[in-house]
């Protein structure tokens, strides 16, 4: 569990050096999408620590994890391309919440 908390602290500072560092409109288009990637990790590593915390097994945390750490991120992606509108929102929401229950019902099988 202490790795997590590594993982979550170096992604933490890299997307503080990164947006305090850099220019975005004088990088490349790779260090563009860099900062969705850290945060990913970040908030996966946060959200598998916080359920492994609570009791909750390690498979199924981090399955748990990836998909409520992905939601913000999908959304953040969208809103920074200029297409997040209420519709999106909800079809977005209503596939995580079919998501959260498949992977509910897949870990609770296995």
């Amino acid at each position: 569990m202490k790795r997590k908390l590594h993982i979550a602290a170096g992604c933490f500072i890299a997307l503080a050096a990164l947006f305090l560092g850099i220019d975005p409109n004088k990088v490349p288009s790779f260090m563009l999408v860099l900062p969705f990637i850290l945060l990913f990790a970040l908030l996966l590593s946060g959200i598998s620590y916080l359920l492994e915390w609570q009791g909750v097994g390690s498979k199924k945390s981090l399955k748990v994890a990836g998909l409520c750490a992905s939601l913000p991120i999908l959304l953040l992606v969208l809103q920074s391309i200029g297409q997040l509108t209420l519709r999106d929102v909800l079809t977005v929401a209503l596939l995580f919440v079919v998501s959260y229950f498949y992977v509910s019902r897949a870990a609770t099988s296995s």
